[in-house]
């Protein structure tokens, strides 16, 4: 998928007539989300309306329906396969899903991690809506996590800090759904949702350091303000916790509490930026050491090495592959 965000993608069945809708359902998803099978629960017929928008690897997307169920099967993978993991966000109204012998009802405000490689079934209830975010295995195993989700992993939003990040994850993608087309916010955008969806999952494994909502939002407040900076080789944490109204060993052990620190997030940040913009071909005009100062480098052999210490290839050789 490109980097910069495309122009926006809309389906709806509403101005159709009912016993066409499904089909078109059916191709419009097939072309630009996933091939699937849809069934109508309704006697209207299926009433669906889809927004979909790309941002870097990421596809989002904002789907509002009647009741209906989705089904993708073993024969659909096999002849349209999909390297992806999906996770969906309930808005409103209920559905429910079952992969791989676990069934999983969501409400409002809570979340399914699952990974669309293996079939499944989705059913929402009447006048359901829902967010849906494409991650690719790869950006999922290089962000969130190494190894594969053997089952759905289900985030009830039942615990505050969980709360605090689904509701700033769906601000976030609907702003990006809804709101004004923003070609350079792609970058910043995938590294936003990718990093929420990260602190999701540390929230929803065994064992994660568990936040208050107040911490939570620190945390959230600080990386919002990094992702605003990254530019800035001077960035320090003193200026970052006296952005956020915290003391500067505060903010330390917040990164110290989801197993890192303010020094490699900052650096995790700015290499995931360049290389997203080594590989968008509106930036073929500016020079590796150009893209290494707006990321924050003051040296772009500095630069260099860090970047093929974390990519294992030099920016260079990205910059040539995303040629090809």
């Amino acid at each position: 998928m490109p980097a910069a965000v495309r122009q926006r993608l809309i389906f709806d069945t509403r101005t159709l007539r009912p016993e066409d809708r499904v089909a078109y359902w059916e191709s419009q998803c097939r072309d630009n989300v996933v091939s699937l099978r849809c069934s109508p629960h309704a006697e209207e017929g299926l009433v669906a309306r889809q927004v979909c928008v790309e941002a870097g690897a990421l596809r989002l997307g904002k789907t509002s329906a009647n009741a209906h169920v989705i089904e993708r099967t073993p024969q659909m993978i096999r002849a349209h396969p999909q390297e992806s993991v999906f996770v969906n966000v309930v808005l409103r109204g209920g559905t429910f899903t079952y992969q791989r012998g676990h069934c999983a009802k969501l409400q409002p405000q809570e979340a399914l991690v699952y990974d669309a490689r293996h079939p499944y079934l989705i059913g929402g209830g009447p006048d359901f809506e829902l967010l849906h975010i494409d991650l690719p295995v790869a950006l999922f195993h290089r962000h969130l996590l190494r190894d594969d989700l053997a089952l759905p992993l289900q985030i009830d939003g039942h615990d505050r800090t969980a709360q605090l990040y689904l509701r700033t994850l769906s601000r976030l993608v609907l702003a990006h759904v809804d709101g004004p087309e923003q070609a350079g916010a792609a970058p910043e955008v995938e590294l936003q949702v990718c990093d929420l969806l990260a602190a999701l999952l540390r929230q929803s494994r065994e064992g994660a350091a568990p936040l208050s909502t107040l911490s939570a939002g620190h945390l959230l407040a600080a990386k919002a303000y990094i992702d605003e900076h990254l530019d800035d080789d001077g960035l320090q944490a003193a200026e970052v916790a006296q952005a956020v109204g915290i003391s500067e060993r505060h903010l330390r052990r917040l990164f110290a509490a989801q197993d890192g620190t303010l020094a490699d997030h900052l650096m995790a940040r700015r290499l995931d930026l360049a290389h997203r913009l080594l590989r968008e071909s509106a930036q073929r005009g500016a020079t590796v050491a150009e893209i290494a100062y707006r990321c924050g480098f003051a040296s772009a052999a500095h630069f260099a090495r860090c970047f093929k210490l974390r990519f294992g290839l030099t920016p260079t050789e990205l910059r040539r592959q995303a040629g090809h």
